[in-house]
């Protein structure tokens, strides 16, 4: 199979008269332009007839040339529609035929045609015009997807993400600029699907996989640059076992691999924490807690109040207030005061006492008590209540590294915001600094936006987040997102992506104005993708992309662990 694919890649003719559905390129006509009234070729697309007996399906490439004013334009594309219709104008007639007997056979044949409708990807020279009537279209494979997509241009720092699909094959490599997710042109990537067909956790984790390898090869050019991905576990204890091979993995998925110049394997050396006292049972963690002082020195005390049941304006002036009491802003960073209280025992019972009460906050006073109150119950084991130091998670680093994988799934929904924003707000404070490393990136992959950055929420979480989204990729923090329904979540963080990409996703999701930038024929192809499939959209395409994503190395889930077998032999598909 593997040899199969690279002769497509890199063979210009190919191997039959017949159309390979993964070749390289094809010059067999398969039809003629038509622009009949009412289907008027534009410079976004065109229709054209197929030769009879032609097999064809949507999602396919095809080229055509005309010459327009002088010039000679090539104009490339994929089939969005595909139309079967007879020369009979009711049904009754087609009855008829038969005599409305199904084993009759009539003596001519039928004499309907099929017709195709193609989404201009791209025109060589750079027109914006329709092709004429009657231009010869052929179909076209991994040269013409190339051309079409803009992957010739040696440019741009590409980097394959899939198979493109191609009718049901393929037409090479479906690739992204980095410069739209790094931070260069734009920044973000974001991916929405129902659960479960939806698979947006493995893509991400594919794009996690894919930009370590890149990283790897940029250093042995003028222009190197690093990754530290940081993966916030939200559902169950699917993202656990990153580091042990997946039992349902084959020698054919390793040859998809291959193909995108990776050798597959699951992420070694991943560094996994989990709250403290709540270890994964056969999943080897560090501990994480903040104490009092800790909250205090890492400037997080808002972000233990934010919910998404906002602090009213006065009760969030007290909680700044009462940060800025105990702690004092030096050239080295936030020191907590020698008189501080302690333990977050000792807070509650300073702020107990009456006579500490601010007299303007009168009002407020006891209700961020009842709420600071409240999240420690529900905190016990991100919150030590008796101790002075705890073990606040520290994720920032200097150079490429293993993914660190921070498990919050068994927290209350605040308590999971609030470990979000203290990682979000210590990778912003490290890429702010003078010290910062040139080229670092910080990849955040983050599921369930719509937990974390509600649509019309103002607390600190979804400010932060939305402060991310617009101001930080250019200083290298990167935001991998993903959520059921993007419509649920901060329009500027959705917005701000500038990839989108599209798992199947509900039919009620698409309706939104969140989508408006995706064509209709998109949207509905979006409803019907296969957990494989990805539609990809950046914005130097005129169309989304038709990805196949390759299968896992990395075990998704407990029961999909690689048990006692070795290594060569997973390799040999054993």
């Amino acid at each position: 199979m593997l040899d199969d694919v690279k002769n497509q890649q890199n063979t210009a003719e190919p191997k039959s008269d017949a159309v390979e559905k993964t070749g390289a390129s094809s010059t067999e006509l398969v039809g003629r332009v038509a622009a009949p009234f009412g289907l008027e070729a534009t410079s976004k697309d065109f229709h054209f007839w197929v030769k009879r007996g032609q097999l064809i399906e949507e999602n396919q490439f095809v080229f055509t040339e005309s010459e327009v004013g002088g010039e000679r334009v090539k104009f490339y594309g994929v089939i969005d529609l595909l139309k079967r219709g007879s020369r009979k104008p009711t049904m009754s007639e087609e009855f008829d035929t038969f005599d409305g007997d199904v084993n009759f056979e009539p003596a001519f044949k039928s004499e309907g045609i099929t017709s195709a409708r193609v989404q201009i990807l791209a025109t060589a020279p750079e027109f914006d015009l329709p092709p004429m009537e009657q231009s010869p279209v052929s179909l076209g494979g991994a040269n013409e997807a190339a051309v079409a997509y803009g992957f010739d241009d040696p440019k741009k720092p590409w980097m394959p993400i899939g198979l493109l699909k191609n009718g049901a094959g393929f037409a090479g490599r479906g690739m992204i600029d980095l410069d739209y997710l790094l931070g260069e042109n734009g920044g973000h990537l974001n991916v929405n699907g129902i659960a479960g067909v939806g698979t947006k956790t493995t893509f991400l984790l594919t794009i996690l996989k894919l930009l370590q390898r890149e990283a790897e090869k940029s250093l042995k050019t003028n222009k190197p640059f690093f990754v530290v991905p940081i993966i916030l576990n939200v559902k169950g204890e699917d993202l656990m076992w990153l580091d042990k091979w997946n039992n349902r993995f084959s020698e054919k998925d390793a040859a998809e691999w291959r193909q995108l110049d990776v050798e597959s394997q699951p992420f070694a050396k991943t560094t996994f924490y989990a709250p403290q006292g709540k270890p994964v049972d056969g999943c080897s963690t560090t501990e994480y807690s903040w104490s009092f002082h800790d909250v205090l020195k890492e400037n997080l005390l808002l972000f233990i109040f934010s919910d998404e049941d906002e602090l009213n304006a006065n009760m969030e002036s007290l909680v700044r207030e009462l940060a800025a009491r105990f702690t004092k802003e030096t050239k080295d960073g936030t020191v907590v005061d020698t008189d501080a209280p302690k333990t977050w025992n000792d807070f509650l019972a300073w702020m107990g006492n009456d006579t500490n009460i601010i007299k303007q906050y009168s009002g407020s006073w006891w209700a961020v008590y009842r709420r600071l109150f409240r999240v420690l119950e529900a905190g016990k084991d991100v919150f030590v209540r008796d101790e002075i130091n705890g073990k606040p998670l520290k994720v920032t680093k200097t150079t490429t590294s293993p993914p660190q994988v921070v498990d919050i799934n068994t927290l209350p929904q605040s308590l999971q915001r609030f470990v979000v924003g203290s990682i979000l707000n210590q990778v912003v404070e490290a890429r702010k600094s003078a010290k910062a490393v040139r080229g670092l990136r910080y990849l955040i992959m983050l599921d369930e936006l719509n937990r974390f950055a509600p649509k019309g929420s103002r607390d600190e979480i979804t400010r932060l987040l939305e402060k991310v989204a617009s101001e930080m990729r250019s200083q290298g923090v990167i935001l991998l997102g993903a959520q059921q329904m993007a419509s649920q979540v901060s329009t500027k963080v959705i917005e701000m992506s500038s990839i989108r990409v599209l798992g199947r996703t509900g039919s009620a999701e698409l309706t939104d104005k969140v989508w408006s930038g995706f064509e209709q024929t998109a949207r509905e192809k979006a409803k019907k993708l296969q957990a494989s499939e990805k539609l990809v959209m950046q914005p130097t395409f005129r169309q989304p992309m038709l990805i196949k994503m390759p299968m896992n190395p990395w075990a998704d889930k407990r029961d999909n662990i690689l048990y006692n077998r070795d290594e060569k032999e997973l390799e040999k598909g054993i």
